[in-house]
C-alpha cells in the first residue's frame, strides 16, 4: 500500500510577506508634486498606488505585513500621519481583507527618530505616539522611554500555518553628531532579552515547526553594495552576536531596508576552528525604497517592494523562499511619466530552496570489486543516452509537502535522425492526466509534480525515428539525517 503524507505529522508550513521599507514620507517623497509650491490634485498617494497593484493578488497562501522602517523622513507629525494613511489603505485592500493591524510588524527606522535630541526619551516620542495609534485595541502601548521593548518576539498561528516573527530595534542609539548618526545597533541587553525569549519558545514542542522571520531597519551584513561614499560603516553594531542567535534558534529570513538598495543573499558562515553547526542557512532580504526619490545610482533603479512566498518543512529541514520584486514605473522614454500613469510591475523573481545539507545518507564500508554490468551498458543503449532525473525542492503550492522537478539529462550526444522529441510523464494515482514535454517547446523536458508523498515517476520517451522507451525514476520523501 502507498504511504501517505500526514497532514497532522508532517505538516507544511506557508506563509506569505508583503515587504515595505523606506517609505520616507516628507520631503523627497515620490508622490510630492515636483515643484513644493504646486498642488497634489491628481497625484496619487503611494497607498492608492500600491492598493491598486494589489487588487489583482492571487492568494493563495495566509499572508502578512511587515515594514522594515523609515516611514518617515524627518520624524515630522505629519509625515507619521501619511505613514498610518499608507497603513490602512493598505490593510483595506482587497489582497488584506481578512487581516488585521496584529497581521502587520514594523521597526524603526533612523529617519523615525528624534535626529537632534541626545535623550532616548525625546528621540522616541513620536515613533511611539505613531505605533500606540496605529496598535490600539492589538497590542500594549509602548512609551518612548521604553524603545527596549520595541524589541519584541511574536507567534502567530495563521489557519494553521506557525510563524515566529521577531522584531528587532537598531535605532536606539541613533543622533546627530555621533559615531551613531547613522549607523545601527541593538544592545547587548537587547540581544540578551530576545535570546531569553526564544529560549522560553524552543521549550515547546512546536518550536521547530515555526516558519521564523527577524526584521530589522539596517543592514546587518556589510557588503560592497551598501557602502557610501562619506557615510562610513552604517551597519549593525554587534550584529555578531545578532546572527548567532538569529541562527541558533533556526531563523529562515532576515528582512531589512536602510540603503533603498534591493538585494538578496544566503547568509551561511561556517567557522573552520572547530566541527561546525548544522544550522540551516538563513536568506537576507534587503528591502529597495517603497517611497523615497532618494535612489542609489543604476540605469535600472526605480521604487520596489517585495512579496516573499516560505515554505518550511521542518521533518527534512528544507525552506523554499522565492521572492518577487514589484518596481514602480514612473519614468519613460522621455522623462517622468504622468502620475496617472504610473504602476508598479514586476522587475525580479529569485527563487531560494535552503537546508541544512543533512538530508543524504551516510555511506559506511563495503567490498568493492572490478566489475562492469552489461544490463547497465545495454540499459543506456536501450534509452539512447536519454536518463530521466529527479530533484526535489519543498513545494510552494498549499497543502504540498514537495515539489518533485523531473527533466531529461542527456548522457551522450545523439545523432539528428534519433533525437529524442517528446516525453510523456506519468506518476501516482493523484495525478491521472499525463504531462507531454514537447522537444520545440521544452528542449530539457522539464516538467513538476506536486505531491503529499513519495511516487515513481515515469517517462514514456518518443525519438524522431518513432523509436519509443520507457523509463522509470523514484521521487523520495527527504528527512533529516536519512
Amino acid at each position: 500500500m502507498l504511504k501517505e503524507f500526514n497532514m497532522e505529522t508532517d505538516y507544511i508550513n506557508q506563509i506569505t510577506i508583503y515587504h515595505f521599507s523606506d517609505l520616507h514620507f516628507g520631503k523627497y517623497h515620490i508622490c510630492n508634486p515636483d515643484d513644493p509650491t504646486a498642488h497634489n490634485d491628481g497625484i496619487p498617494s503611494l497607498g492608492e498606488l500600491v492598493s491598486n497593484d494589489l487588487q489583482n493578488e492571487v492568494k493563495d497562501s495566509p499572508v502578512i505585513i511587515a515594514v522594515s522602517g523609515d516611514f518617515t523622513q524627518a520624524c515630522q507629525y505629519k509625515e507619521f500621519v501619511q505613514a498610518d494613511d499608507f497603513l490602512n489603505k493598505v490593510l483595506s485592500s482587497k489582497t488584506f481583507e481578512k487581516l488585521n493591524k496584529s497581521d502587520v510588524f514594523m521597526v524603526p527606522g533612523n529617519h523615525d527618530v528624534v535626529f537632534n535630541s541626545s535623550h532616548a526619551e525625546e528621540r522616541f516620542q513620536p515613533y511611539c505616539n505613531f505605533y500606540n495609534k496605529f496598535y490600539k485595541g492589538f497590542r500594549e502601548n509602548i512609551g518612548p522611554n521604553e524603545s527596549l521593548s520595541l524589541t519584541q518576539v511574536h507567534k502567530l498561528n495563521k489557519d494553521g500555518n506557525k510563524i515566529l516573527f521577531a522584531e528587532i530595534n537598531c535605532c536606539m542609539y541613533v543622533q546627530n553628531d555621533t559615531v551613531d548618526k547613522s549607523r545601527g545597533q541593538v544592545g547587548i541587553d537587547a540581544i540578551t532579552k530576545l535570546k531569553e525569549v526564544l529560549e522560553n519558545y524552543s521549550k515547546e514542542s512546536d518550536f521547530d515547526d515555526h516558519i521564523k522571520i527577524a526584521m530589522i531597519h539596517h543592514h546587518v551584513v556589510l557588503l560592497p553594495s551598501f557602502i557610501e561614499p562619506g557615510r562610513g560603516v552604517d551597519s549593525i553594531m554587534n550584529a555578531n552576536y545578532l546572527l548567532e542567535v538569529l541562527s541558533d534558534y533556526g531563523f529562515h529570513i532576515i528582512l531589512h531596508g536602510h540603503k533603498h538598495y534591493p538585494q538578496i543573499f544566503s547568509y551561511d558562515p561556517l567557522p573552520l576552528w572547530g566541527k561546525s553547526k548544522n544550522n540551516i542557512p538563513q536568506l537576507v532580504v534587503s528591502g529597495g525604497s517603497c517611497g523615497s526619490s532618494e535612489l542609489p545610482n543604476g540605469m535600472a533603479r526605480c521604487n520596489t517592494y517585495g512579496i516573499i512566498k516560505i515554505k518550511w518543512h521542518p521533518k527534512s529541514q528544507q525552506a523554499r523562499i522565492k521572492v518577487e520584486t514589484r518596481g514602480l514605473e514612473n519614468y519613460g522614454p522621455n522623462g517622468k511619466l504622468l502620475p496617472s500613469l504610473w504602476k508598479w510591475k514586476e522587475v525580479n523573481v529569485t527563487d531560494k530552496a535552503i537546508a541544512t545539507h543533512m538530508n543524504l545518507p551516510k555511506p559506511k564500508f563495503v567490498e568493492t570489486f572490478d566489475w562492469d554490468s552489461d544490463d547497465r551498458i545495454e540499459y543506456y543503449k536501450q534509452l539512447r543516452g536519454s536518463m530521466p532525473v529527479v530533484e526535489l525542492i519543498p513545494s510552494l503550492v498549499p497543502g504540498q509537502a514537495f515539489e518533485a522537478r523531473a527533466w531529461i539529462a542527456s548522457h551522450w550526444e545523439q545523432k539528428q535522425d534519433e533525437q529524442l522529441v517528446k516525453v510523456e510523464w506519468s506518476a501516482g494515482p493523484k495525478f491521472k492526466k499525463k504531462q507531454i514535454a514537447n522537444f520545440d517547446t521544452n528542449p530539457n523536458f522539464c516538467i513538476a509534480y506536486q505531491y503529499y508523498g513519495p511516487m515513481v515517476i515515469e517517462a514514456k520517451m518518443t525519438f524522431a525515428d518513432k523509436y519509443t522507451a520507457t523509463a522509470f525514476v523514484y521521487a523520495h520523501m527527504p528527512k533529516k539525517d536519512i
